[in-house]
């Protein structure tokens, strides 16, 4: 969760529909039309009838999913009468919108049940809407953004997705610059460079700090610093010592030796609830060999803390000062989104920053074994 504005990276997979069916209409013609044989009229009307259907099928229910079964229900249904639409009409107009509801749902779904990558085949069929001839410019436009978004979801589990979702974007505003989701397009853009730990970042918010966006060259500018402090925290052994909320007294120099991983988050922040299951079993399975957790709540009411703690059995030491997101050790690492987590080596190096899941896990496994 972030202090900042920026629109929350991923969140906009949760799409509202767009009007991009407007634009797939079948034009209107001037004067009195001559009537269509009985056999097409039948076929244009079982169209209609059937591009409702796909066309409702996105709208989100007035009353919100009870779980999330009922979510993928959802998604999967828009993506089975979009399917059937493109199969049984293959040359209406409204074609090309079908297949663009179909791979939306698709996306909301993999992202719903946890499957960040993305098939190539499935990416393959966003290029080919991309790149029709016959299809309207505003669908071209959201299938470069919904493809830009393949590569959003990877990050964690793909490093080398960071690369690609920065020529996606690249490639957006070069050729969608007048299209309203330009703007959330860069929005995204730097919301991936401020994770991205790749050396093309540097080089992309020089350039964002020095736009004609007023208010991105600001962030740029704040990033680039937060960026050059993070090089000089990696460039020598992290010094951190607290008082735990149980009272033991904690200095990572003790920890010398073991793999630390340091955990920002607060019961005030769903993506940081979100995570805690996930990283007991990464404790369960790593502290027998060697891993050691820290935790650093940024909550103002210790109960609610300690609540949470117990619930989930999370079995490790944490630091707690009631300051919320002035807590003196996240603000003075300069810590402003949760859940955060840094892995720091047995040499007491700051190594590795915001993994998470699988990849979280593999970095865990490589630095035990150094």
């Amino acid at each position: 969760m972030k202090k900042h504005l920026f629109y929350p990276l991923l969140v906009a997979l949760v799409f509202t529909p767009s009007a991009v069916t407007l634009a797939v209409d079948p034009p209107a013609t001037g004067g009195a039309a001559s009537p269509a044989p009985a056999g097409q009229a039948a076929e244009v009307q079982s169209a209609d009838v059937a591009y409702a259907k796909v066309d409702a099928s996105q709208k989100q229910p007035a009353v919100k999913f009870a779980t999330r079964e009922e979510a993928q229900a959802w998604l999967v249904n828009q993506q089975t009468l979009g399917k059937a639409f493109v199969k049984d009409f293959p040359n209406d107009p409204r074609n090309a919108s079908a297949r663009l509801i179909t791979l939306r749902a698709g996306l909301q779904e993999r992202r719903l049940t946890g499957k960040a990558e993305t098939p190539d085949a499935e990416r393959a069929k966003f290029d080919e809407l991309i790149n029709a001839k016959d299809v309207p410019l505003p669908i071209k436009a959201e299938a470069a953004f919904l493809r830009a978004l393949t590569y959003a979801s990877e990050l964690q589990a793909r490093p080398g997705s960071y690369n690609d979702f920065h020529a996606a974007a690249a490639d957006f505003a070069a050729k969608y610059a007048a299209h309203p989701l330009s703007t959330q397009m860069k929005e995204m853009d730097f919301r991936v460079l401020s994770e991205d730990p790749t050396s093309q970042a540097d080089e992309l918010l020089k350039k964002y700090s020095t736009g004609d966006d007023e208010r991105m060259a600001t962030a740029a500018k704040a990033l680039i610093l937060k960026r050059a402090k993070m090089v000089e925290l990696k460039s020598k052994p992290l010094e951190l010592n607290f008082i735990a909320s149980n009272g033991k007294e904690i200095d990572l120099t003790s920890l010398r030796g073991k793999v630390v991983l340091i955990h920002f988050w607060a019961t005030w922040s769903p993506p940081s609830l979100a995570e805690l299951p996930n990283l007991v079993e990464t404790s369960k399975k790593f502290r027998p060999k060697g891993l050691e957790i820290l935790g650093v709540c940024l909550d103002q009411e210790k109960a609610k803390m300690l609540e949470t703690t117990k619930k989930l059995g999370m079995e490790w030491d944490e630091h707690f000062d009631g300051g919320g997101w002035k807590n003196k050790i996240s603000s003075g690492f300069g810590i402003d989104s949760i859940p955060t987590t840094w892995l720091v080596d047995k040499k007491g190096n700051l190594r590795l920053t915001g993994l998470r899941g699988p990849a979280l896990d593999a970095a865990i496994e490589k630095l035990l074994k150094e």
